[in-house]
């Protein structure tokens, strides 16, 4: 029987992929949680496409999320390590319109 946190995170990865379904990816759920079952890096949960655009993304589920992560007025937060690449974190309707802009032009 899995843990309480492994079935919180099949959760997480199942909502993820019914978000992007609506907004029509054809998207999937790795097996396990563990990419290579669909044939990318171990760390990619969900696979996505939309015509030429594939999302490979993880899926982190969170009692609670550092304060500074937590949007206010914003509609995105960008955070950064030292020596690493930017991380964006947007709100879900934002990348929505993103994604359906996008996907129209």
């Amino acid at each position: 029987m899995p843990s309480k946190s492994g079935r919180k995170g099949y959760r997480g990865e199942t909502q993820v992929v019914e978000i992007l379904k609506d907004l029509g990816f054809a998207a999937e759920r790795a097996w396990g949680s563990d990419g290579r079952a669909m044939n990318t890096f171990s760390d990619i949960d969900v696979k996505a496409t939309k015509g030429d655009l594939t999302l490979l993304i993880q899926v982190k589920r969170r009692k609670k999320i550092a304060d500074y992560l937590n949007f206010k007025n914003a509609d995105l937060v960008m955070v950064r390590q030292d020596r690493k690449p930017w991380v964006w974190i947007v709100k879900n309707k934002v990348m929505e319109k993103i994604l359906c802009k996008l996907n129209s032009e």
